[in-house]
């Protein structure tokens, strides 16, 4: 069984004094991050865990679904000490999803999970036509365990540059025809076009 972590640890400064977690999809009652949750589980994912980092009581107010929570207190180390805490004492492979993307389909959630199953993979993550994306992505239990024992301080402790060091097999990118995945959900106007979007979500 894979789990599922949510990254939600940063200071959300540009979203207002609403957390991007905490927001709403038209038509949908649920928080965004209720939402990503429920997603998660669908797919297959247990158990979830939402990470916190600074304010975190404006997750816990907006999330009302039953998950493992795990606080970062040392947030302020950036955010791969973040993801070393999300990573401590989990077992077999781990989906990691920030709180600004829009989950894909659970066909494509599945095949996520389904790629774990090759020896060889450490990771691999869903990209669009053109090649752009990466998130959610998903590690292999193995390779978490190689990023855990990284010095947080070091030069190269950074996810991104940890995916460009893996030889070439190891990391793998799924192609998705449609994938709802935001970079920049902060501000109002970024937000009232990822709801146009998310609008065609099922």
């Amino acid at each position: 069984m894979a789990a599922a972590v949510i990254l939600a640890g940063g200071r959300s400064r540009r979203s207002g004094l609403l957390h991007k977690a905490c927001r709403k999809i038209p038509g949908d009652t649920r928080s965004w991050v209720d939402r990503q949750v429920d997603r998660l589980r669908e797919a297959g994912f247990a158990p979830v865990m939402v990470v916190t980092g600074y304010r975190p009581r404006r997750i816990h107010h907006c999330l009302h679904r039953r998950v493992s929570y795990r606080h970062h207190f040392r947030a302020n180390c950036g955010p791969f000490s973040t993801l070393q805490r999300a990573l401590q004492g989990l077992r077999g492979p781990l989906l990691l999803v920030q709180t600004d993307t829009v989950l894909p389909s659970l066909f494509d959630l599945r095949r996520l999970r389904r790629v774990m199953q090759g020896e060889l993979v450490a990771a691999a993550s869903l990209v669009n036509i053109h090649g752009r994306g990466g998130h959610p992505l998903i590690l292999s239990a193995s390779w978490a365990r190689q990023l855990l024992d990284l010095f947080w301080q070091s030069k190269d402790a950074r996810l991104d540059e940890q995916l460009r060091l893996l030889p070439s097999g190891r990391y793998i990118r799924l192609n998705s025809r449609r994938h709802h995945s935001f970079s920049g959900l902060n501000t109002q106007r970024e937000w009232h076009s990822a709801h146009i979007r998310a609008r065609r979500l099922p």
